[in-house]
């Protein structure tokens, strides 16, 4: 699965904590699913050494991938070249816990066609990683997945409005003339981050860093299938104008009427 071998193999399924360091709960839990667990070895030695507690899975033993994301990991790594029936219960199992709480998701897939990734964004992916891929890359791009969102941390009982929109960053609750509207994770924060900074424009990069917490090696398709989500969601309400692009620049939340 990836592009760096070596080092003995360590037994599968088992975590590790860094020399030195505390126990498991001290550590960020990395849970991989993967259908071949020995090609990941390297990967999980990486990020081992580099501070967070791994778990490997095959990706054919449902029950126990099931079991280890009941564990709470907060970043899960699934291959999603697994059938997709296997890879949707599994989202759909790990999307199932409370927004705060929700682990981030990264993919790895042998399929680099833009469909591919568009649908791997579609299926509420935080980032998407073809294979075979860099090891270094890859731990460098869990450290940013799992980094604090700059620009998000929401005051306790901020309340931000705009327009019709109305986004309780306590509650993660976004409504619309008084009627709720269902956003996911991501989608709830990129829209609180534009209704934190009203008339602005942004490009992409700027909103990968501020909002997923990734650099610019992360696909620019995340924005533009979340920005899409966004729109859907807003469209019943009258609110879908108010996500704008700006052309050669990014996207903007304004009230004007977009040129």
């Amino acid at each position: 699965m990836s592009n760096e071998t070596g080092g003995p193999s360590e037994p599968r399924c088992a975590g590790a904590a860094t020399p030195g360091g505390g126990g498991p709960g001290d550590l960020r839990r990395v849970l991989i699913i993967e259908r071949d667990p020995e090609s990941v070895q390297a990967l999980r030695g990486r990020l081992t050494q580099a501070g967070f507690h791994v778990r490997v899975v095959a990706g054919d033993e449902g029950a126990a991938a099931f079991a280890a994301l009941a564990e709470q990991p907060h970043l899960v790594m699934l291959d999603w070249d697994l059938p997709a029936v296997i890879t949707m219960q599994l989202v759909h199992h790990a999307r199932r816990r409370s927004s705060d709480d929700q682990p981030r998701l990264m993919a790895f897939s042998s399929f680099a066609g833009e469909q591919h990734v568009v649908s791997g964004f579609e299926q509420g992916v935080d980032d998407y990683v073809v294979k075979p891929y860099s090891v270094p890359e890859v731990v460098a791009r869990v450290r940013a997945v799992l980094r604090p969102r700059r620009g998000y941390a929401p005051a306790t009982r901020e309340r931000l409005e705009f327009g019709l929109l109305s986004l309780d960053a306590a509650s993660k609750r976004l409504t619309a003339h008084g009627r709720t509207v269902r956003l996911r994770t991501m989608e709830l924060r990129l829209l609180g981050f534009l209704m934190r900074h009203p008339e602005r424009a942004f490009t992409r990069e700027a909103l990968l860093k501020h909002v997923w917490g990734l650099d610019a090696r992360a696909s620019r398709r995340a924005v533009n299938v979340t920005v899409q989500r966004v729109r859907q969601a807003l469209a019943p309400h009258g609110g879908a104008e108010y996500l704008q692009s700006v052309r050669g620049v990014g996207y903007i939340l304004s009230q004007r009427a977009s040129c």
